[in-house]
C-alpha cells in the first residue's frame, strides 16, 4: 500500500469530545417519497453551475499547501485532494466503484492510474459528462438501490456517504465489494450539533459504529481539516465580494423603482437574506472546525 500521513490516534484521545448524537432519521415525507420513487434520478443545478460556469473540474473539497485563495489556487489544491486518495487504495485493488462519481475526474485519474474503474450517481448530467470524459461504464442509480453487476475491490466515496442514510449504506457496500475495501473521504459532524450546521455529514459516533455492527473493519484514518477548511475561507470571500453586493444592489434597485412590489414581496426578500445569512454561517472555517472533521478512512469489508 502506498505511504501517506495518518492520524492513528483512537476517537477517545481526540482532543474534541465526540458526541454519540441522535442519528438523522428522514422525515416523513422523504420517506413517502422514498417509497413512491425508490430510484428517482435528478440533475443538481449546483454542481452543473460549478463545472460549466465557474470552471471547476472536480466537485469536492480542496487539499491545500500553501496555495492562495483564488480559482486557480482551489483547482490544484482539489486536483490535489483526488491524487492523495489515489495513494490510499490498497496494492490488490484493481477494480473501483466510484460512488458519487461527479463529472468522473476522479475516474479519470483511477483509470489512467490502470484501475478498472465504473461511476454510480443518480444525475443524468453527470452520466453525459462522466462517459464523454472517462469511456467508463456508468451506473444511473443512487447507491441504495444499486445493484451491482459483479463485485467490486473497492468502493470510492469522496464526499458521497453524508447523502446516503446510514442503514442503507454500509448493506450497500457489503453488497458491491464483498471482501474488498471501502474507502471514503467526508466531513462528519463530532458535537452532536442539531442547527443549520448539523445537516451535512453523518455523526461521527454513529457512522462508526455502524461500521463496526456491519462487520467492517477501520484499517487507516486520516484527519485533513485543517488541510480542507481553506475552501471555506474561499468560499466565503466569494460570498462577501459577489453574493453580499448582488443582493444589496437588488433589494436597493428594487426598492427605488418598484417600491410597492419590495413591500408586498418583503418576505420574498427576507428568505434571501436569511438564506445568505445561512450560507456565510455553514462556510464559517471556525465554526467547521468546532462542529466537524473531514477524514479519510479506509475500512475492510466482510464477505
Amino acid at each position: 500500500m502506498r505511504e501517506a500521513v495518518a492520524d492513528d490516534r483512537s476517537l477517545v484521545e481526540r482532543p474534541r469530545m465526540i458526541s454519540a448524537a441522535k442519528r438523522r432519521r428522514p422525515g416523513l415525507l422523504r420517506r413517502l417519497a422514498e417509497r413512491r420513487s425508490p430510484r428517482r434520478v435528478k440533475v443538481n443545478t449546483a454542481l452543473r453551475f460549478y463545472h460549466e460556469v465557474v470552471g471547476l473540474d472536480h466537485l469536492h473539497y480542496g487539499l491545500w499547501n500553501g496555495e492562495p485563495l483564488t480559482l486557480d489556487g482551489l483547482k490544484i489544491a482539489q486536483d490535489r485532494f483526488s491524487r492523495h486518495l489515489l495513494t490510499w487504495i490498497p496494492d490488490d485493488v484493481r477494480s473501483v466503484l466510484d460512488v458519487g462519481c461527479g463529472i468522473g475526474s476522479t475516474a479519470h485519474l483511477l483509470k489512467t492510474g490502470g484501475f478498472d474503474v465504473e461511476g454510480l450517481s443518480p444525475d443524468p448530467y453527470h452520466q453525459a459528462a462522466f462517459v464523454e470524459r472517462t469511456g467508463a461504464p456508468f451506473h444511473l442509480s443512487r447507491f441504495q438501490e444499486f445493484q451491482p453487476p459483479r463485485p467490486y475491490d473497492l468502493v470510492l466515496m469522496s464526499e458521497s456517504a453524508q447523502y446516503i442514510w446510514l442503514d442503507r449504506l454500509f448493506p450497500a457496500v457489503i453488497e458491491s465489494a464483498p471482501g474488498g475495501y471501502l474507502l471514503v473521504a467526508d466531513y462528519f459532524n463530532v458535537n452532536g450539533d442539531q442547527g443549520p450546521r448539523g445537516r451535512s455529514g453523518h455523526p461521527l459516533a454513529g457512522f462508526m459504529a455502524d461500521a463496526r455492527e456491519c462487520g467492517l473493519d477501520l484499517l487507516r484514518r486520516e484527519d485533513i481539516t485543517d488541510r480542507v477548511v481553506p475552501t471555506l475561507d474561499l468560499a466565503k470571500t466569494w460570498v462577501e465580494r459577489y453574493v453580499d453586493p448582488c443582493l444589496d444592489l437588488a433589494t436597493d434597485h428594487l426598492a427605488r423603482k418598484t417600491p410597492r412590489l419590495v413591500r408586498v414581496g418583503r418576505s420574498v426578500l427576507r428568505r434571501w437574506i436569511d438564506k445568505a445569512a445561512r450560507l456565510r454561517t455553514l462556510i464559517d472555517s471556525g465554526n467547521f472546525r468546532q462542529e466537524k472533521q473531514y477524514l479519510i478512512l479506509l475500512f475492510r469489508v466482510p464477505r
